[in-house]
């Protein structure tokens, strides 16, 4: 009894401290990204806010994604947690879903998303 009670303690444990891991890394991220400037390469968004996110289906080498707002906590990345970064000529033209969504120039379902599929 007392170890089905430590057990079940550990792992609530171990889920809280993965689910805040998420979140301070989201937040350290957040706050890298106030120093970036439309007009900036991409080397230089690099430099300031690191790499962004590689193996989502949903980023592109001129779309580029960073973990920056956890809803859920599961260890999933979803798009919706994400910044986009749009680059235009290797510059960036502009950051945020209302500008990803404003500039309607990108599609989400990129050619490596049609790529990884699963097609019946």
């Amino acid at each position: 009894m007392i170890r089905n009670i430590l057990a079940a303690a550990a792992l609530v444990l171990t889920a809280t401290l993965s689910a805040s891991c998420g979140y301070f890394q989201a937040r350290e991220q957040r706050g890298k990204l106030a120093d970036i400037r439309v007009g900036m390469s991409k080397e230089q968004v690099r430099e300031i806010a690191g790499n962004p996110l590689e193996k989502e289906l949903f980023g592109t080498d001129d779309l580029w994604y960073y973990y920056t707002n956890p809803k859920w906590y599961d260890g999933l990345v979803t798009q919706d947690e994400c910044t986009p970064f749009v680059f235009e000529d290797e510059r960036l033209a502009g950051w945020g879903h209302d500008y990803y969504h404003q500039s309607g120039s990108l599609s989400s379902w990129t050619q490596k998303a049609i790529n990884s599929a699963v097609w019946f």
